[in-house]
């Protein structure tokens, strides 16, 4: 499932599929970020689902297709 998105993130530039992929590790995301003090909370989010986007669109995929 997540390797389909994956490729369909990357591809297809599919925005859903991006989206689907960074609302799967939210909760883990929420739950690392409390070990961060409040006041920097907010500005490593944002960070975090940039880079995950970033590696998305390099990720090697031609194993998954």
């Amino acid at each position: 499932m997540m390797a389909e998105l994956l490729v369909q993130a990357q591809q297809l530039h599919d925005q859903d599929a991006t989206l689907h992929i960074l609302e799967s590790f939210t909760p883990k995301i929420k739950a690392s970020l409390l070990q961060v003090p409040p006041d920097h909370r907010e500005d490593l989010k944002q960070e975090l689902y940039v880079k995950m986007i970033e590696v998305m669109q390099t990720f090697d995929i031609s194993e998954l297709i």
